[in-house]
């Protein structure tokens, strides 16, 4: 294990303690999007400590530093992936961080407290509570997948002609952490929030998995059939329209 996935490790974890079952949540826009006051005060944390520990390293994190670019050496954080899972006590919802350097990420961190599961990797490979983890072998019509993001419905409609086992759990931390361990075999995350999908498209990496990231698509794979299938049906077209008829 690398120093920096060490610190990542114990980051996340001293972050959840922060978390009780006291919360407030607000409206984030018009569109549904909540946040709780726990989304901020562990991602302050967050960038607190990586400050005191990599003053010359930049961040890219979802409350407030949203705007940052991707630079030679920086940290995506998302200090709770899921959050509208996380306000109603569905236990699915994450703290996700990656370390970039040199240009590469080289140690990514998702904690999911509430499922007692910590999923990490460096050059190594990738881990599930100290267990190495890899990627199943179903093919493209057997394997279970997700389609996450804007307008997913979509997606949902085209690959549901290839493979019908589409499963939704409305959080990009659990989607890939999900294909690492092999639970899953492909998602798409179909937006270019950097702290959603670099953690965990680090992590199937490291799991043997494939990666695709094109045209606000950011697809990971148990195989490259499968990839190409997602890419095919499931990337994003701002254009494109899809017409539910109403059930008389």
């Amino acid at each position: 294990m690398n120093k920096d996935l060490a610190f990542l490790i114990e980051l996340v974890k001293s972050a959840s303690l922060l978390i009780n079952d006291e919360f407030e949540i607000k409206a984030k826009d018009d569109k549904g999007d909540l946040v709780t006051n726990f989304d901020y005060e562990i991602e302050k944390y967050i960038i607190g400590k990586i400050k005191e520990n990599y003053p010359n390293f930049s961040i890219i994190s979802e409350e407030y530093n949203t705007n940052n670019e991707l630079t030679d050496n920086c940290f995506t954080i998302d200090p709770i992936d899921g959050t509208i899972n996380f306000a109603h006590n569905i236990p699915l919802w994450g703290i996700q961080v990656a370390c970039i350097r040199d240009k590469k990420t080289c140690a990514a961190v998702i904690y999911l407290p509430k499922l007692n599961e910590l999923y990490y990797a460096d050059e190594s490979g990738a881990y599930l509570n100290d267990n190495p983890i890899k990627i199943n072998s179903f093919d493209s019509r057997k394997g279970l997948y997700t389609v996450e993001g804007p307008n997913r419905l979509s997606g949902q409609v085209k690959m549901k002609q290839i493979n019908p086992h589409c499963r939704d759990f409305f959080c990009a931390a659990i989607n890939y952490a999900w294909v690492a361990c092999g639970r899953l075999s492909a998602t798409i995350f179909r937006k270019d929030s950097l702290w959603d999908y670099v953690p965990g498209q680090y992590i199937v990496e490291k799991a043997g998995g494939f990666i695709y990231n094109d045209n606000g698509a950011h697809i990971a794979a148990n195989n490259n059939e499968f990839l190409e299938i997602m890419k095919t049906h499931s990337s994003f077209d701002p254009n494109e329209e899809v017409v539910i008829k109403k059930v008389k």
